[in-house]
């Protein structure tokens, strides 16, 4: 009877395994690693990430219906290969790490490397109901930096959590209403309710460096007042509180100074971290006047302290929105206004588009940025192709519209990007190559020569499959 029974809660146990697929085996040897402790983590969240002499990166984008079984895995893999002096990957030490397909559809949610762990997202391994493999929900999960320790952190029925891993902590949203929080060092990763009655959010870009900012995640809500039309916004720290930061209403701005006594909706929109250790946040105010007088889009540089002075406040518009600032100095900036994308100076405390021209094409979306004590430079993505202009010269009265000769490429390939954006770590842009089945290359832009097809040839960086090899020789 004993055997039985036995026999019984095995067959039970195994049905379970197939039923939710729990029996993948993580267990792996590790690979030979350096201690890594205390060094600097660049360009985390993205595509490639760097670490010490390392570099780690998804090996080429598969998709989300491929095999994903742990082990099996080379494309869409995390790999790790060892960087020369100046930075190039060298290719002979590429080791596949984590032998799983890391895939997601949220720009912000690549490979995250902290306390000696690499974090990643990747397609569901569990069946339904019917046996079928769910692919379209999504596990969350960690291994060690040398391959070991693999495990799943959280579950979820789809892509649309976005999520941030910062000093110990997932912080994630959930339905793009709720807040949630994830205790890395809890035996079971407990995941708790932050605050439930979101209406827009901001997660603060990733930083290389410490910043009293980079563990923040800023929010609007309705106002406490059910009655009221106006909005506020607050900012939660992992692992820590919430703090109310802006009234859109009295006490925040002084009733005289309110261009409507109802106030303002504020909507969050980017920032940018700044030297002294502060952030500048940016975001579009409006209320419900019939003239809408306060729309318009604004910033606030805060400081750790987080206290809010109506005086201090930035404005640098009236009437419409910018997107995309890129501060040049205390005077001009780069923005998007509608399908233009263009120069702003401060003229008479107004922030003034420059008339001359249109910096580079409507189509177009800032890749990077370049500036020098003598003029700027815009790298743009048109049509996944990086080509780069110069567009302004830098003189001892401010800056001048001066284009340089015509747009020229730096690479002569075309990118997949309907996850994740091009990398640019360095000198050096990664990225998936839609002509070679999507497998990671680079380009070195110390190297390239404007119109030089040879120094414009991207490099391979990814282990390629033998399947793919073949197909890709028959192209």
């Amino acid at each position: 009877m004993v055997k039985k029974i036995v026999v019984l809660l095995l067959c039970i146990v195994c049905l379970a395994t197939i039923l939710i697929g729990c029996g993948e085996n993580f267990k792996t040897d590790p690979i030979p690693t350096d201690d890594l402790s205390g060094a600097v983590v660049e360009s985390n969240g993205g595509m490639a990430v760097k670490i010490g002499k390392y570099l780690y990166y998804i090996n080429g984008y598969a998709g989300n219906t491929v095999d994903n079984s742990f082990g099996k895995v080379i494309k869409g893999a995390i790999v790790r290969c060892e960087l020369d002096a100046n930075g190039r990957p060298i290719y002979e030490t590429n080791k596949v790490i984590v032998s799983k397909n890391v895939y997601n559809t949220t720009a912000t949610s690549g490979l995250y490397i902290q306390d000696g762990y690499i974090y990643y997202s990747t397609p569901s391994t569990d069946k339904d109901k019917n046996g079928e493999i769910r692919t379209s929900a999504m596990f969350l999960m960690r291994s060690k930096l040398d391959g070991t320790g693999t495990e799943i952190i959280a579950k979820f029925d789809d892509y649309t959590n976005i999520y941030k891993v910062v000093k110990g902590y997932v912080v994630y949203i959930k339905t793009a209403t709720e807040i949630h929080e994830i205790d890395l060092n809890s035996k079971k990763f407990d995941d708790k309710v932050i605050v439930s009655d979101v209406t827009t959010y901001y997660f603060t870009p990733r930083a290389d460096e410490e910043n009293a900012f980079v563990d923040k995640v800023f929010y609007t809500k309705p106002s406490e007042v059910k009655t009221e039309t106006h909005n506020e916004m607050w900012v939660y720290t992992a692992g820590g509180e919430s703090k109310k930061v802006i009234i859109g209403n009295v006490p925040s701005y002084p009733s005289e100074k309110l261009e409507v006594p109802t106030g303002y909706t504020l909507t969050l929109v980017e920032s940018i971290y700044l030297s002294d250790n502060k952030l500048r946040l940016v975001y579009t105010k409006t209320d419900s006047g019939p003239n809408t007088r306060s729309k318009g889009t604004y910033s606030y540089d805060f400081s750790s302290d987080l206290t809010f002075d109506h005086q201090k406040e930035v404005r640098y518009t009236s009437g419409r929105d910018i997107t995309k600032l890129h501060f040049l100095d205390d005077n001009n900036l780069i923005a998007t206004s509608g399908t233009d994308i263009g120069l702003f100076r401060l003229i008479n405390g107004n922030y003034i588009k420059d008339k001359e021209a249109t910096l580079i094409p409507s189509s177009a979306t800032i890749f990077y940025l370049s500036k020098t004590d003598s003029n700027v430079e815009i790298y743009y993505n048109s049509s996944s192709v990086i080509s780069k202009i110069k567009v302004l010269d830098k003189t001892e009265d401010g800056y001048v519209v001066n284009f340089g000769p015509e747009a020229i490429e730096v690479f002569k390939a075309s990118a997949t990007i309907s996850w994740l954006p091009l990398e640019k770590i360095g000198d050096l842009i990664y990225f998936w190559n839609t002509s070679v089945k999507d497998y990671t290359y680079y380009v070195d832009l110390s190297k390239v020569v404007g119109r030089d097809n040879q120094t414009l040839k991207p490099v391979q960086l990814s282990l390629i499959t033998p399947e793919d090899k073949v197909e890709i020789l028959s192209l």
